[in-house]
């Protein structure tokens, strides 16, 4: 049988086929382009009409069996009935409804209970405060559909309005606990009902449609697997599923996703539950990582500069360095404050740009310490940990990494985890083995920490929680943005 898995990420479009007899696995990807000057905002109906491009030519000259759909968290675009735009897909990088966020978090109790039923922060990234800055600026909720990218492109490929429980958890508008989607955040937030999905589980399917069909070369009526998030999905691709197993993903942004048998909250609301699409997580996410690594990059190098030139100017004696704060994108885990900035502590004539460098590489993971402070106080000790992403393409970024943390990591050469993981929950549906040896990277290589460096960095960690917590912004400057 052949798969086909789609995803439309938060820069690019990916396919990836797999053939179950021969075991043969063929990956593409193409940037997305944007039509607007901000990927935050971006155009629905041209993501679809890239996505199905690329996957016709994954698909030409084969007969397609089963097609899985992956996509992001936090995304929310309105349409008509047709699916005729209303609004453009606002991304979870989107932060217009910082300051309706900001003035809600001034009432804790509203916070705490928002936190406690959703396993959402009051946060612009999530699609229940962009729904309530739309309805502020008065657009039109009335009869509204509202969707995510990902649940666009299943509605637009099989003509059904589904979102996996999955991707609906990463809302605000799911009550954690029921699994169902929830009226009194509506009620709370004083908004219209809009029309949401219908929900289903990961596995279930719709047959793909005619003009779909058409789009992609493929026969209609295949299966099409209701669209999860990449984020959960890169769970299931990594076999991280095990209660106690987290992975740690290190690209444009960053994210540990820990696996716990039931929801699990902070008591400082630092953290989120989601779910998977095969269970619970328990979560930590930061706005900033590899794109603060790209900006400083660019800045401080040229846009032109390659990173492999670069990394052999990285050393682990130097010391004293700048304290970078990585909120040049706002902050999510652990304060989540929106509009918090970034930017460089303790800088001296002496530094040059390679100390600035180094220094980001040093701040964005040591925020991501931060945030895994906060996870195994709640959640404990994972017993595994699953390292991917750009990280992993510096030798000194990752061994940093694991000094930092002072633990060992097992290391993902799987570049495209989350679309092996929707493929594995097609095979699951197809009542098909979900571990198949072509998805068998062999033994795991461990990066092992030098501790004694992992206890000369503490002097470092500590002057950054320090700037960390010298830099929160005051009520007032969080709501007006001063």
């Amino acid at each position: 049988m052949l798969i086909l898995a789609l995803e439309a990420s938060t820069t690019s479009a990916k396919t990836l086929v797999f053939d179950t007899e021969s075991q043969q696995v063929e990956v593409r990807s193409r940037s997305l382009e944007s039509r607007g000057a901000d990927g935050a905002v971006r155009d629905g109906d041209s993501v679809y009409g890239q996505l199905m491009a690329l996957g016709r030519e994954a698909a030409e000259g084969r007969q397609i069996d089963a097609i899985a759909l992956s996509g992001t968290w936090h995304g929310l675009t309105l349409r008509e009935s047709d699916l005729r735009q209303r609004t453009p897909v606002m991304e979870w990088s989107y932060t217009g409804a910082q300051s309706l966020t900001a003035r809600l978090r001034r009432d804790e109790d509203f916070t705490s209970w928002f936190y406690g039923h959703t396993g959402c922060m009051v946060n612009a990234i999530y699609p229940a405060f962009k729904l309530a800055m739309l309805a502020e600026q008065g657009v039109r909720l009335d009869d509204a559909l509202a969707l995510d990218q990902a649940s666009l492109i299943f509605a637009r490929m099989t003509g059904k309005v589904w979102m996996s429980r999955s991707s609906a958890s990463g809302t605000g508008l799911l009550a954690a606990g029921e699994n169902e989607w929830d009226d009194e955040v509506f009620e709370r937030l004083g908004l219209p009902r809009v029309r949401l999905p219908e929900l289903h589980e990961s596995t279930d399917t719709a047959p793909l449609g005619a003009d779909a069909a058409a789009l992609l070369g493929v026969r209609p009526g295949v299966p099409v697997l209701v669209a999860s998030p990449d984020g959960g999905l890169s769970q299931v691709g990594d076999r991280a599923d095990g209660p106690g197993d987290m992975t740690f993903s290190m690209g444009t942004s960053g994210a540990l996703r820990f696996a716990v048998p039931h929801p699990s909250f902070s008591p400082t609301m630092s953290t989120w539950t989601y779910r998977s699409p095969i269970g619970w997580l328990s979560g930590a996410a930061t706005s900033g990582c590899g794109n603060c690594v790209d900006w400083a990059k660019g800045t401080l190098f040229g846009e032109a500069a390659d990173y492999a030139d670069i990394e052999p100017l990285l050393r682990d004696d130097r010391r004293d360095l700048p304290v970078f704060l990585p909120f040049l994108f706002g902050e999510r885990s652990p304060g989540w404050q929106d509009q918090r900035q970034g930017g460089f502590l303790d800088m001296q004539p002496r530094h040059a740009r390679v100390d600035l460098y180094q220094a980001v590489l040093q701040g964005v993971t040591f925020s991501l310490v931060h945030c895994f402070k906060e996870l195994t106080a709640i959640n404990g000790f994972p017993r595994r940990i699953v390292l991917s992403g750009g990280v992993l393409s510096s030798p000194f970024w990752s061994q940093f990494t694991v000094d930092a943390f002072g633990v060992e990591m097992e290391t993902s050469a799987r570049q495209h985890s989350s679309v092996v993981g929707a493929t594995r929950m097609a095979l699951r549906t197809l009542d098909l083995d979900d571990d198949p040896p072509a998805f068998d990277e062999g033994e795991a290589r461990i990066l092992t920490p030098d501790l004694e460096r992992t206890e000369r960095l503490r002097g470092d960690l500590d002057r950054y929680l320090d700037a960390y917590e010298r830099t929160v912004p005051s009520s007032d400057e969080a709501v007006t943005g001063a």
